[in-house]
């Protein structure tokens, strides 16, 4: 009986393993799923400089809204018949500049969301492919294992019928079969057969044991494609709701922009038709402060590049020439005194506009923001507009914007080796062309009102080595 026992206990045992190891499965599953939520955690703190950044527009956002209300709130106590005055306009400028930096700030963070849209859609597809192959890995392993599970089954059951087999004859009807055996050899016989048996019973155990820890392993690689697919699965949806949020974020920047663009051209508009107003009861006339930021771009951009190409006199015999075209230009040699040569004497300007030293506009910055590159002086249509220095004349342009009919003159080199140039805009008529030597204080246009223009008057530039600085500095009578 104790052996029977024993044998029923050895089938029980192997049960309760088997339910064991399950068991230490799904606690190990579960120890995995800790830890790569606590990756996916320490993922998502690395994540802060991008947010932080994103929180600054934010806040800049807010502190310029905050602005735009507190210059509504001056504009507000400006009576209607005080509208034409410059401190209204100031304000209204101070307030469209403050609206174009909202724009900018709008425009950044339409430019980051899109980038982070980019990249998410670019992490989304191979996600995507990845999921694909780790669901037909799981499924794959899912039917290995069945097969396993099936064998095993399999294989238990002959063990437990075998189990039961050895219980139901227990170990007396094995010793009664060797000592009734008629003779030696039959003894043998029978003794082989039951060493056989034991065999097969001990082969029969193995394949138990050798299947259980087949199904162990394989129990364990499902679980752990299964967390690999639930993680995939869950990154994908977490980068595709991210992606929504984010292009919603940019429609939402997209509407707001266009509403507040009517706002900006709204109130350019109503800026430029009072400021026309102002200048001309004043007579202080300048430029609008509105211009096309696209013209003024194109403009700056075909100056710089004549800048850019500008040689010292000692360095070559011509100076070169915005329109391409060198033999315009004489050879400065033939006229030691048409440019200066590092001298400090280059600096010493007279004013472009002789009789008119009234300054309508400084150098600097508007209320909205805008640079004013250089110095205007207003003054009569056809007052005469004179070379601030001797020098030749490398650009003559006549345009319907931005610096209408216009003029630069180089002048050499300073001290220093910095080629200085000077620009004369809004003429109404030009006097010289490209190539030509001019005289200090020699005639070069006629006083107008071309271009971006409030009324008569002359924007005068001074530029030292392609940089743009205040002439006040060096202008003398």
């Amino acid at each position: 009986m104790k052996s029977k026992a024993t044998k029923k206990l050895l089938a029980i045992f192997l049960s309760i393993l088997l339910i064991i190891s399950s068991a230490g499965l799904s606690a190990y599953a579960d120890e995995k799923a800790a830890e790569e939520q606590s990756t996916t955690q320490s993922e998502e703190n690395g994540k802060i400089t991008k947010e932080e950044a994103q929180k600054t527009l934010e806040e800049q956002k807010k502190e310029l809204e905050e602005k735009l209300a507190e210059s509504e709130k001056l504009l507000a106590t400006f009576k209607e018949d005080a509208q034409n005055t410059g401190e209204y306009i100031d304000a209204l400028d101070e307030k469209i500049g403050y609206l174009n930096e909202e724009l900018n700030v709008l425009d950044k963070q339409i430019a980051e969301a899109q980038a982070k849209v980019t990249d998410l859609n670019n992490q989304i597809a191979p996600l995507e492919e990845q999921l694909k192959v780790l669901e037909n890995e799981y499924e794959s392993a899912k039917e290995e294992f069945d097969v396993l599970n099936d064998e095993f089954d399999s294989t238990y059951n002959a063990y437990c019928l075998r189990l039961r087999a050895m219980y139901i004859s227990g170990e007396t009807s094995l010793i009664a079969a060797l000592l009734s055996s008629k003779d030696i050899a039959q003894f043998l016989n029978r003794l082989e057969m039951i060493r056989a048996v034991s065999r097969s019973d001990a082969k029969l155990l193995n394949e138990v044991n050798t299947k259980m820890e087949q199904i162990i392993t394989k129990q364990d690689g499902l679980n752990q494609k299964k967390t690999e697919l639930l993680k995939a699965r869950e990154e994908l949806s977490s980068k595709k709701k991210e992606c929504q949020k984010q292009q919603a974020k940019i429609e939402e920047n997209q509407q707001e922009i266009a509403t507040k663009k009517v706002s900006l051209s709204e109130m350019r508009a109503q800026s430029d038709r009072l400021f026309a107003e102002y200048t001309a009861k004043t007579k202080m006339y300048t430029e609008f402060r509105n211009e096309d930021e696209e013209l003024v771009k194109s403009v700056d951009d075909e100056i710089n590049a004549l800048l850019s190409g500008l040689k010292a006199p000692d360095e070559v015999t011509t100076a070169p020439d915005a329109e391409h075209n060198p033999d315009n230009i004489p050879d400065s040699s033939s006229d030691e005194s048409s440019l200066y040569s590092r001298s400090n004497a280059v600096l010493n300007l007279t004013y472009p506009a002789p009789g008119h030293y009234s300054v309508s506009q400084e150098f600097g910055h508007y209320r909205n923001g805008k640079a004013h590159t250089g110095i205007d002086f207003p003054l009569s249509v056809g007052s005469k507009v004179v070379a601030a220095q001797k020098g030749i004349v490398i650009k003559v342009k006549r345009l319907d914007y931005s610096y209408g009919y216009y003029v630069m003159i180089y002048h050499g080199t300073d001290a220093d080796g910095r080629k200085i140039v000077t620009l004369y805009a809004h003429n109404s008529s030009i006097l010289v062309s490209v190539g030509q030597t001019v005289k200090k204080g020699e005639q070069i246009a006629k006083g107008g009102s071309t271009g971006n223009s409030t009324g008569p008057h002359c924007h005068f530039e001074m530029i030292i080595d392609g940089s743009k600085v205040n002439p006040k500095n060096y202008l003398s009578k």
